[in-house]
């Protein structure tokens, strides 16, 4: 039954013990910290990726947080249905249900409008949009159908807000996280209300692969500057906005984005 009021025990609000996620994207930086915060607080974890080698990597930097729940992975490409929906099947075979999910999955190409890629475009719409449609889709109609509750978490970007100036080439990265969110809001009052659907807008954040592309002077100096708080992004700061949506503690809380950004929208 979907969770309609805090619990008179607000020691519990957290407390995710005794339910399952699912966390596609979950052997990448953002994703790998959510389902870190997840397992903190009780959870058990099943990570997606296609990368089988990844997500015995991630698996053990999860566990090492586990409060409790049990950490596991199933490889699938979230680009093809069947494969989302094995995924589905085994976190339910394996534990007796699915109460949360976050969709970490998403990449960037970049080229300016003028002059872009349309195979990169459908690429990107594909994986950023599609993929999380289908997750959602799927995870949402058992969740709603047969759980009877939900959390759903889905990782935007504070670039469905702002665009980036100068361009940057990021017109299609843009573009699909102001679809991503689009589709949080319209999931939100159609799987209410047993389940709840919202987003978080993350800024640019140093996980291991931007740490290899973002050059060291941007991450010490230009992009600390751009930001209130003064400092580039971790993979951690997300967490916290993670665990709140996928608890008892955001009961009333539904189609929204949270956006730890550092403070990068006071700006405007």
């Amino acid at each position: 039954m979907a969770t309609k009021y805090l619990p008179s025990d607000l020691s519990t609000i957290f407390d995710m013990s005794g339910k399952t996620a699912v966390v596609f994207g979950g052997a990448g930086g953002l994703g790998n910290a959510i389902a870190r915060g997840l397992a903190a607080f009780g959870a058990n974890v099943v990570i997606s990726s296609r990368g089988e080698e990844k997500l015995k990597e991630g698996v053990k930097a999860i566990e090492k947080d586990a409060k409790g729940g049990k950490i596991t992975y199933k490889a699938a490409d979230a680009g093809k249905v069947e494969e989302i929906e094995a995924v589905k099947d085994f976190a339910v075979k394996e534990f007796g249900s699915v109460e949360i999910l976050v969709c970490s999955q998403g990449f960037n190409r970049k080229h300016d409008i003028v002059e872009f890629d349309m195979a990169d475009w459908d690429a990107m719409f594909e994986t950023n949009v599609t993929s999380v449609f289908n997750c959602m889709r799927i995870f949402g109609t058992y969740m709603k159908k047969e759980a009877k509750y939900g959390k759903i978490c889905i990782v935007t970007s504070v670039r469905d807000q702002i665009a980036t100036f100068p361009g940057g080439g990021n017109a299609g990265y843009c573009m699909t996280k102001g679809a991503l969110t689009a589709m949080l809001k319209q999931g939100a009052t159609e799987l209410a209300p047993e389940v709840t659907v919202n987003g978080i807008g993350p800024t640019v954040t140093l996980t291991p692969m931007m740490e290899s592309i973002v050059p060291k002077e941007a991450q010490e100096k230009s992009i600390p500057a751009d930001h209130p708080l003064g400092r580039m992004a971790k993979p951690e700061d997300i967490i916290g906005a993670a665990v709140y949506l996928c608890s008892d503690a955001s009961c009333y809380h539904t189609g929204q984005v949270l956006y730890p950004d550092g403070g990068l929208l006071c700006k405007g």
